[in-house]
C-alpha cells in the first residue's frame, strides 16, 4: 500500500451551547402514570455539564444538548435518578421509580489502564486515547469521564479490575502477557463513581506479591471496596458488603484463570509454601497462598453462603469462559449454577472481552459476559459492549436494563440512534425471553405477555429493519447482518468530536470533521486531494473484519466534484494481521456532484476469514482540488438460506411475495 502524506491532523471540536436554538431533546417524566413536578433534567459531556432544566407541572421538560448527544440524568429527591445516551432533536418519556426499599447497581466490564494507553500511535489515520505521563491523575479523569454519569447515577458502581495498580517492577515469572496500571487510577475510579472492583482474574496478580498488595492499599485509600484477591485463600473468597438504603450486597470474586496450566499459578492457597523470583541483583520471595479466588464449586459456596449470611442480595462474579467468546462454556455455566443454587441472586461473568447474553437462569439475573469497559483491544468484537443496570430491593431484583456502548480509541462511549439500535439488537439476539426491547432499550420483562407473530411479504429484493425481529422465513429469504456499525458517518456517540467517522481510518479534513456532508444533511466522509499530492488520500474501517459465510453485499453512496481516479479496494484474509491473499478492486466513475449509489456482490473465498475494504483517491489532474465524499456505507454478510430467524438480523432479501414471519416491537413491524 502506498505510504500515506497531506492528512490533516484530526479536528477536536468542543460543542458549546447555543442560546437556545440548538436541537433540544423534549419529553416527560413520570413515576408510572402520573407525570412528576420539579424533576432536575441535566446534560453531560465528557464529565462537563453542558445544560439543565426542570420539569413543569405536567412533568414535561427541554433541555439543550448543543446539537450533539449527550448523557441526560433524570433524577428527583423521592426516586431513583435515571441516565440515558440520548440524540439531540428526540423526544423521551421517562419513568421514575420510587428510591424507597430499592437500590440500584451498575455493572462494567473489563478494566486496565496500561500497555498501548501509553504507546505512541503508529498510523496517522487512527485515533486513540493516550494516558499522559506528565499528567496522569488528569489523563486518568478525563478517561473516565466518558461513563462517569453513568456510575455516579448508581448506589453502587462494579466493575472487574483485570490489572495490579502499581508501581512495582516485579512481574510473573511464567506469564506471556502481563499488564499494570497506576495507582493514580483508583481515584480516578472512586471519582467516576466506582464503588467495587472484582480482583479474581487473569492479571491480578501480574505485579505478584507487591503489585497485589500496592492495589488493595491504593483501593482502600479511596473506599474502592473489593473482593476476590488477598493473602490467603480465607481472604480471597470473602466477600465485600456494601450497604446502600438499609439495603447490604454481597459480592463475591471468583476466577477459573487463575493460572492452572502453570508451574506458578496464582489462586490463593492454604499452603505455607513459598518460591523466588530473581530481577537483575535482585530476589523476591512469593508466598503460594497469596493471590486469587479460584473459581471451583467449593470456593464458590463458601463464597456465596457467607455472603447470605450478611447480605440481603448477592453477586457473584465469575472470571472464565473463553476468550472472544460470546456463548458461555460447559464450565462457566456448571459453575453459575453453582453460585445460583448456593444463593446468588445476580451472576455477572467477565473475561471473553465480548459481550455475551442475558437470562435468567432458576430465578437468578445471569449477565454471561460483560465485555469490555477501558481496555487496549483491536479487535472489531471487542468494541461492543454495555453497562447492565439493576435495580434491587431487599427481596432480590426489581428491575434490569442494558446501556449499550461503544468503545472507541479505548474509550467507552454512550450511543443514540441507529448504532445504538444495531447494538440493542445484537445483545437482544444472544440473550433469552425474559430480556425485551422496549423503545431503544433491552430491558428486563420476565412475566410480560410475549407479542404475537406477524406475517411480512416481501416487495423483492431487500429490506432493512426498523421494528421487529425474524422468527422464521421462506426457504427463499435470505437474512443478513449489518457489518459496518457506523457506515453512515452520522455522530450517534457521546462525546465533543464532531462527524469524526467513528471506527474508520481517514485524514480528517475540517469540512468533514465539523459539519453534516452526507447525502439530505447526514453525515457523511469526504477525502481530498490537491495537485501537490503525492500520494493517494484513503479511508477504510479501523480493522478488517471476521468472516465466516460465503456471500456478502457491498454498497454506499458517493459524489464526486470532477473527473479523477477513485478506486474500490476489497482485500481478503486468512489472519487478523499479514498481507491479503486475494483482492478485487473496481473503479468509481465521475457523479459531476451527483449522488450515486453502488453495489458490489462478493464470494468469500475458503481460505479467508478476514475482509477489510479500502477507498483511494488520486491526486487530481486537471482540477486544482478533487472531492469524493462517501455516505450509508453498508457491508452486509448474508447467512445461508436454512437459518430462517434470529433477533441478531437487521437485513432481509428474497423475491417478492416471499414472507417472513417477524416478533412486533413496542407493538410495531416495520422493515423498509
Amino acid at each position: 500500500m502506498a505510504s500515506l502524506s497531506g492528512c490533516s491532523q484530526r479536528i477536536q471540536r468542543v460543542i458549546q451551547d447555543a442560546a437556545g436554538d440548538e436541537a433540544a431533546v423534549t419529553g416527560t417524566v413520570t413515576t408510572g402514570g402520573d407525570p412528576l413536578s420539579n424533576a432536575s433534567v441535566t446534560a453531560y459531556r465528557n464529565g462537563r455539564e453542558i445544560a439543565r432544566a426542570t420539569t413543569d407541572d405536567d412533568g414535561t421538560y427541554n433541555v439543550s444538548l448543543g446539537g450533539f448527544p449527550a448523557w441526560v440524568r433524570f433524577d428527583h429527591p423521592e426516586c431513583s435518578s435515571v441516565t440515558r445516551a440520548v440524540a439531540p432533536g428526540s423526544a423521551r418519556s421517562i419513568k421514575l421509580n420510587s428510591g424507597e426499599e430499592s437500590v440500584s447497581l451498575a455493572f462494567g466490564g473489563d478494566v486496565m489502564f496500561g500497555r498501548r494507553y501509553y504507546e505512541p500511535r503508529d498510523d496517522p489515520l487512527r485515533f486513540y486515547y493516550r494516558l499522559q505521563p506528565t499528567d496522569r491523575r488528569d489523563s486518568h479523569d478525563r478517561l473516565l469521564d466518558s461513563v462517569s454519569p453513568l456510575f455516579g447515577d448508581a448506589d453502587i458502581a462494579s466493575i472487574n479490575l483485570e490489572t495490579p495498580l502499581t508501581t512495582s517492577e516485579w512481574r510473573h515469572p511464567s506469564k506471556a502477557f502481563v499488564f499494570t496500571s497506576h495507582p493514580v487510577a483508583a481515584a480516578a475510579m472512586a471519582d467516576a463513581g466506582i464503588d467495587y472492583a472484582a480482583l479474581a482474574n487473569t492479571h491480578a496478580f501480574d505485579a505478584l506479591t507487591p503489585g497485589l498488595e500496592e492495589t488493595i492499599e491504593s483501593l482502600d485509600r479511596v473506599g474502592v471496596a473489593h473482593s476476590g484477591a488477598g493473602s490467603d485463600s480465607t481472604t480471597a473468597i470473602a466477600p465485600a458488603i456494601l450497604e446502600r438504603d438499609g439495603v447490604t450486597v454481597g459480592f463475591v470474586s471468583v476466577t477459573t484463570t487463575a493460572g492452572r496450566q502453570y508451574e506458578r499459578d496464582w489462586a490463593a492457597d492454604e499452603t505455607t509454601g513459598t518460591y523466588t523470583v530473581n530481577r537483575e541483583d535482585e530476589t523476591l520471595t512469593v508466598r503460594d497462598s497469596a493471590g486469587v479466588a479460584d473459581a471451583t464449586p467449593e470456593t464458590i459456596r463458601a463464597g456465596v453462603e457467607a455472603a447470605t449470611d450478611q447480605a440481603d442480595v448477592v453477586v457473584t462474579q465469575i472470571h472464565g469462559g473463553e476468550e472472544y467468546q460470546r456463548t458461555p462454556t460447559r464450565e462457566l455455566q456448571d459453575l453459575t449454577d453453582t453460585a445460583i443454587a448456593a444463593g446468588s441472586d445476580l451472576v455477572v461473568n467477565h473475561h471473553p472481552h465480548v459481550s455475551g447474553g442475558l437470562e435468567t437462569r432458576d430465578g437468578a439475573l445471569v449477565a454471561w459476559s460483560m465485555g469490555n469497559l477501558f481496555f487496549d483491544q483491536n479487535l472489531w468484537a471487542t468494541y461492543r459492549s454495555f453497562i447492565l443496570q439493576v435495580t434491587i430491593s431487599p427481596d432480590g431484583i426489581q428491575s434490569a436494563r442494558a446501556e449499550p456502548i461503544l468503545i472507541e480509541g479505548y474509550i467507552p462511549r454512550g450511543v443514540t440512534g441507529p448504532l445504538r439500535d444495531r447494538l440493542t439488537w445484537e445483545l437482544a439476539g444472544l440473550s433469552d425471553n425474559s430480556f425485551m426491547i422496549t423503545e431503544d432499550t433491552l430491558v428486563y420483562q420476565p412475566d410480560d405477555e410475549r407479542p404475537t407473530p406477524e406475517q411480512l411479504a416481501l416487495d423483492g429484493g431487500g429490506q432493512r429493519r426498523v421494528r421487529g425481529w425474524v422468527t422464521d422465513s421462506d426457504d427463499s429469504v435470505q437474512l443478513g447482518r449489518e457489518r459496518f456499525l457506523t457506515g453512515s458517518f452520522d455522530d450517534h456517540d457521546v462525546d465533543s468530536d464532531a462527524y469524526e467517522g467513528t471506527l474508520w481510518r481517514y485524514g480528517r479534513e475540517s469540512r468533514s470533521s465539523d459539519q453534516p456532508i452526507g447525502r439530505d444533511g447526514s453525515g457523511g466522509i469526504e477525502l481530498v486531494r490537491v495537485q501537490a499530492n503525492e500520494n493517494r488520500a484513503l479511508f477504510s474501517p479501523w480493522n478488517r473484519l471476521p468472516v465466516s459465510n460465503k456471500e456478502f453485499t457491498l454498497s454506499g453512496s458517493y459524489r464526486t466534484n470532477a473527473d479523477g481516479e477513485l478506486r474500490l479496494l476489497v482485500s481478503w484474509y486468512n489472519d487478523t494481521s499479514g498481507s491479503s491473499f486475494q483482492s478485487q478492486e473496481m473503479s468509481l466513475a465521475s457523479t459531476e456532484r451527483e449522488w450515486t449509489d453502488f453495489s458490489l456482490e462478493l464470494e468469500r473465498p475458503d481460505e479467508a476469514t478476514h475482509i477489510d475494504v479500502f477507498v483511494f483517491l488520486s491526486p487530481p489532474d486537471g482540477v486544482d482540488i478533487l472531492r469524493a465524499a462517501f455516505d450509508t456505507l453498508s457491508l452486509v454478510e448474508w447467512e445461508p438460506t436454512e437459518v430462517a430467524g434470529g433477533r441478531q438480523f437487521d437485513v432481509i432479501r428474497g423475491s417478492s411475495g416471499a414472507t417472513v414471519r417477524v416478533i412486533p416491537v413496542d407493538g410495531e413491524v416495520s422493515w423498509q
